[in-house]
């Protein structure tokens, strides 16, 4: 119950962040009902002792508004960035926050200015990393 309280904080404050960021009031997101749901998912992609013999996942964008991830060592998330698919290496006590589609629809919505869709994926990582 308290971890879920403090992503909901986390989640709070993460949408204040991002409203000043696209020069809205602080408490815009938050207002809109950015930040009334929590989803919780696992995903563990092992290392592996033969990375081209095994499938991560597709090409994808994240359905919901903010993704909060935490990478262990091994790493394996790649972005989309012009056209190439450039490796994000793990940050000890990092956080990644991927904008999500309904972050992007609303924001296009309500201003209908450029893009913010974040395509990623995750390759299956080597052992030897």
């Amino acid at each position: 119950m308290e971890y879920s309280k403090q992503v909901m904080k986390l989640g709070r404050v993460l949408f204040e962040l991002l409203s000043e960021a696209l020069e809205l009031q602080t408490c815009y997101l938050n207002e809109i009902g950015c930040s009334e749901g929590l989803i919780v998912l696992g995903h563990y992609y092992p290392s592996c002792p033969q990375p081209e013999l095994a499938v991560g996942t597709p090409k994808h964008s994240d359905n919901d508004f903010l993704t909060v991830l935490l990478q262990d060592q091994i790493g394996g998330l790649q972005v989309l960035h012009q056209n190439h698919w450039v490796d994000v290496p793990p940050t000890p006590g990092a956080i990644i926050v991927n904008i999500g589609d309904l972050l992007q629809a609303s924001y296009i919505y309500y201003y209908r200015l450029h893009s913010l869709l974040l395509l990623h994926r995750y390759i299956q990582a080597s052992l030897d990393k």
